[in-house]
């Protein structure tokens, strides 16, 4: 075994993954609204040219967004459903994150985060469908000045721009409210995946979620069978959802469920009724296995297939920021080894940091 500290580079992916998309508590209720029309027009000036490469043929494309015309009206009148518009790849998917003042500063998450697009391998193209959403004002001009789809969603709360604490009453509104933002996405006709920010992004994932899945999860513990409802537990940090009647009822009736969970997050709610919605809504929930969605709860052992590499299991700004620094840095070491070094050599991610622990052998 030769550890470079990092990942490996993905080979033959999209030989195998034909059939995947990518082959192309709080009790207090925050209202959410959308940013201004001039605020939203600002952030973002082009269409997007760059299709899902290499683009699928659009009979094989989910095809049952929940787009009525009482909906397609709502949209024209709506600056959101502009940017979605103009960053959704083929087939009406757009890749969602967001973040404040915090993790947008200078050297901090936002900028690791776009990093990962860049040298990552074939999926600087996938920025042209990335929708960066703000909960503060500071935050949306930093966004304005390295990002071409800016969002800026107005919440009702205080302290928008700091850190949330997890678990801490600001965290828990905020989780909410992402929720509540995210049924507005399917309601307006749109597929999404969404992922956290402190996610580097080195392959594109996309490759691995069924066409099949109307909601797919990334998961801290993978058990081995992506089906496994009653024993996976889904991370709502990276989540693909498929716009359908279905999925938007299930988005508001687990939206609803938070009276009934006083003081918990959106995740751990979805974990309660995740079994009995699917049934209720007739919906397939996916887990992806996590040797393509790895994270710091469980480290993929084959870098050469890494796609997603996740800071959880780990709290503060500060130590997903030196952690996943080097996961990085262990990226960038392993693609300049040459290919034939590489077949010959098992490469893997460092294995210590703050919050990075020796990996199962």
């Amino acid at each position: 075994m030769f550890c470079v500290g990092g990942f490996v580079a993905a080979l033959l992916i999209l030989s195998i993954h034909y059939t995947k998309l990518g082959d192309d508590k709080s009790p207090e209720v925050v209202t959410v609204t959308s940013g201004s029309h001039n605020m939203a027009v600002e952030s973002f000036t082009l269409g997007v040219n760059s299709p899902l490469a290499p683009p699928m043929s659009k009979e094989n494309l989910p095809n049952n967004s929940a787009s009525t015309s009482e909906q397609v009206q709502k949209a024209d009148q709506d600056p959101l459903a502009e940017v979605l518009k103009s960053a959704a790849m083929e087939g009406n998917t757009v890749i969602l994150t967001q973040a404040n003042e915090a993790w947008m500063a200078p050297n901090s998450l936002f900028d690791l985060f776009l990093e990962g697009f860049h040298v990552g391998e074939g999926i600087e193209h996938l920025l042209n469908h990335l929708v960066v959403v703000t909960e503060d004002k500071k935050g949306f001009e930093k966004c304005k000045t390295v990002h071409k789809y800016c969002y800026f969603l107005k919440t009702k709360k205080r302290n928008i721009g700091k850190e949330k604490v997890y678990m801490s009453k600001e965290y828990l509104v905020t989780m909410w409210a992402r929720n509540k933002f995210q049924r507005r996405i399917l309601k307006l006709g749109y597929n999404f995946l969404y992922t956290d920010m402190d996610i580097l992004w080195l392959r594109n994932p996309l490759r691995h979620i069924a066409i099949t899945s109307d909601l797919a999860f990334a998961s801290d513990f993978f058990y081995g069978d992506e089906d496994s409802i009653e024993t996976s537990t889904p991370n709502g940090g990276f989540m693909y959802v498929k716009s359908s009647n279905k999925t938007v009822q299930f988005f508001k009736s687990w939206y609803e469920q938070r009276v009934n969970y006083p003081d918990q997050h959106d995740q751990y709610v979805l974990n309660q009724i995740k079994v009995e919605f699917t049934k209720r809504f007739q919906v397939r929930m996916q887990f992806v296995n996590s040797l393509y969605t790895a994270g710091f709860c469980e480290m993929s052992k084959d870098i050469s297939k890494v796609c997603t590499v996740h800071a959880n299991c780990c709290v503060t700004i500060g130590a997903k920021l030196q952690d996943l620094r080097s996961i990085l840095e262990d990226w960038k070491t392993y693609k300049s080894i040459p290919p034939w070094v590489k077949e010959k050599e098992n490469f893997r991610f460092r294995d210590h940091g703050i919050c990075l622990h020796p990996m199962g052998k």
